[in-house]
């Protein structure tokens, strides 16, 4: 339900100076309910960010611990790479999120010139599938 259904049940179940039926108080509670529900899953889980540094042509892949754990590794990351100095050294790499547990994830980082990276920085937001 939006928003808007959601006052119109209001207007309508709980009306002033009207008899409430305890059906058309529970089909408030749960519209509310459900609302509440549908924001909380496009919340994310958890933000942060990881310094990437000595990235060899070759790869390298980097630990990323939560703060709290989750309870399912069952989850989505997003990120950003982005470069902390030259772009123009800095700017040819690929990642990917591997490794995913409930404390935290792995993400594998790959030059693709031969040139060591020493000044990337990862920022993620995780959401819930």
């Amino acid at each position: 339900m939006t928003k808007a259904e959601i006052q119109a049940l209001i207007d309508s179940n709980l009306a002033s100076g009207s008899e409430i039926l305890a059906t058309e108080h529970r089909e408030v509670e749960t519209a509310l309910l459900n609302y509440i529900d549908d924001i909380l899953v496009s919340m994310p889980l958890v933000k942060g960010s990881i310094t990437l540094t000595d990235i060899p042509s070759n790869g390298k892949l980097f630990d990323c611990t939560f703060p709290t754990a989750l309870s399912t590794n069952d989850y989505i990351v997003t990120g950003s790479l982005f470069s902390q100095g030259d772009l123009s050294v800095n700017g040819n790499c690929i990642y990917t999120v591997t490794g995913k547990t409930v404390s935290g994830f792995a993400i594998y980082v790959r030059e693709l010139f031969n040139i060591t990276q020493n000044s990337l920085k990862f920022d993620y937001v995780v959401f819930s599938k």
